[in-house]
């Protein structure tokens, strides 16, 4: 079955581990770009019905091609949170991924990147560290996967847009401080020109 693409946009939602402004070389040498998104559950309840409806008619659309898929089970991109002593936060998790390489089937390769912009939909080279609130537009893919005999969803990020920027090497050490008269620092212009058109489409879809 030819795999289908659904577009999605996020609730705004906390980043968990973010590798969004480039890809995570740690156990794949092409990379990936990754986030896990930390959303409240009734915030989340919309996003989660959507992809379980996508699920849902793309495990009847094959079962009915191939009944012995029938005896898949079902893996969802999300989970809910659970703290360290076992107990439900009321948050949800959902895990995002890309590669930052892929080869297509005419045997070229092509590098991914994903396209960021801030809460007015500007390009920016911001870097985006743990605890800062984005949306995210991503592709959404059904596959049916025989080696773990499981029907998924792939969530594929392809633009972000900050809403709260919480930087890599500021985190909660940056919070410590006080505003203070002095030293201000100049507000970088956006670098309009590093994305495609096609995702500044993506990025309209904000």
């Amino acid at each position: 079955m030819a795999q289908q693409k659904i577009k999605i946009v996020t609730p705004k939602a906390t980043c968990v581990y973010p590798w969004l402004n480039k890809p995570d070389t740690k156990f794949n040498a092409d990379g990936e770009y990754k986030v896990t998104l930390k959303v409240e559950a009734e915030d989340a309840a919309p996003l989660i019905k959507q992809l379980d409806e996508i699920l849902k008619t793309y495990k009847e659309a094959s079962i009915k091609r191939d009944p012995k898929l029938s005896r898949f089970n079902v893996n969802t991109p999300y989970e809910e949170e659970i703290d360290d002593q076992g107990n439900l936060t009321g948050y949800y998790l959902f895990k995002f991924k890309q590669k930052a390489r892929i080869q297509t089937n005419d045997g070229r390769s092509i590098d991914m990147k994903i396209a960021i912009v801030d809460a007015s939909r500007k390009p920016t080279d911001a870097q985006i560290g743990g605890g800062s609130e984005v949306k995210i537009a991503a592709t959404v893919i059904p596959y049916a996967m025989s080696s773990n005999k499981a029907f998924g969803l792939a969530l594929r990020p392809q633009a972000v847009q900050i809403l709260n920027l919480v930087s890599p090497m500021n985190g909660n050490v940056v919070s410590m401080f006080d505003d203070e008269d002095g030293f201000k620092a100049e507000e970088k212009a956006p670098a309009s020109d590093t994305f495609t058109s096609d995702e500044m489409d993506t990025a309209a879809d904000f």
